[in-house]
């Protein structure tokens, strides 16, 4: 797929059953939908269906603002929990970093030059070690502290940053706080748990 091509992403997850391929597939060949790449897998022992589908936009006869609706009938049919995005559309990434920024580094390194295809509207940690070399890449970076007696708090205030620059997913980058299940209830299957660099 070249770069200039618009296209969308389709992500799955239902309980596992005969036919869920073909409904996908014939729902979105219905609108003219030409099917890129399609990549499924089953897991038997959680009875798990999870699939993702990209189509190339051109010539795909129902528009996007209108897909939801369309679609929805067909995922409340199969019990699928689902989600739709553009190619055209970054991804907005937050993240959570604490004294440690080698992983922060590696991340931003590969936001500069191209390799992670999203933004970054925002860093927030608990601490002001990072600071630098956030602001250095042009990235507003915000502190609140985290105790055990404020934990609610910060979690609040950093729910309303997190909603102020509309974020799609976050990547916690050695934060080194455990996160509160309202936390995690609130950003379901959008949260990444790194320790390491990749190099």
């Amino acid at each position: 797929m070249s770069q200039n091509t618009t296209s969308a992403t389709l992500l799955i997850n239902a309980p596992d059953k005969k036919g869920l391929v073909a409904a996908i597939a014939n729902f979105l060949v219905t609108y003219n939908a030409n099917i890129m790449h399609a990549d499924q897998h089953q897991d038997t022992s959680e009875n798990l269906f999870l699939m993702r589908v990209q189509w190339d936009l051109e010539g795909f006869t129902l528009p996007m603002d209108a897909f939801a609706a369309a679609f929805q009938p067909i995922a409340d049919e199969h019990h699928m929990r689902w989600s739709v995005s553009l190619s055209a559309r970054k991804p907005r990434m937050a993240i959570f970093v604490s004294k440690y920024e080698h992983c922060l580094a590696d991340l931003l390194h590969r936001w500069r030059i191209g390799e992670l295809g999203c933004d970054i509207p925002l860093v927030i940690s608990n601490h002001e070690d990072c600071r630098r070399l956030v602001e250095f890449n042009g990235i507003p970076f915000h502190v609140i502290p985290v105790t055990r007696d404020n934990k609610a708090e910060a979690e609040a205030e950093q729910f309303r940053l997190l909603d102020e620059v509309s974020v799609d997913f976050i990547v916690l980058a050695r934060y080194m706080q455990v996160l509160s299940a309202n936390f995690v209830q609130r950003y379901p299957n959008r949260v990444i748990n790194i320790h390491h660099s990749f190099l």
